[in-house]
C-alpha cells in the first residue's frame, strides 16, 4: 500500500490508516495536519475571499462582544 501524502511503500507500526483516505506514514500525516489550516473541522483554505472576510468579521465580533462582558461588570467608576 502507498502513502496517501507521498506515494512510497507503507509498512509496519510506521503506517496508520487516514479515515475515508487511505494508508499513510505517522510522519507524513503529522507533517499534513501541521500544514493544513483547519479548524473545528472547517477548511479555512477551501473558503473563498468572501467567506473568509465574513468569518473574520464573525470572529472580531465575538472577540469585541466577549471583551464587553469581561468588561461590563455592573459598576461604573468616575
Amino acid at each position: 500500500m502507498l502513502c496517501i501524502y507521498c506515494k512510497k511503500p507503507v509498512f509496519g507500526n510506521i503506517g496508520l490508516t487516514v479515515p475515508k483516505e487511505g494508508p499513510a506514514h505517522q510522519n507524513c500525516y503529522q507533517a499534513n495536519q501541521a500544514l493544513k489550516r483547519t479548524f473545528q473541522h472547517l477548511e479555512i483554505r477551501e473558503l473563498n475571499d468572501q467567506e473568509l472576510k465574513e468569518l473574520k468579521e464573525l470572529v472580531v465580533a465575538e472577540e469585541n462582544s466577549r471583551s464587553r462582558s469581561l468588561d461590563d461588570d455592573g459598576v461604573d467608576l468616575f
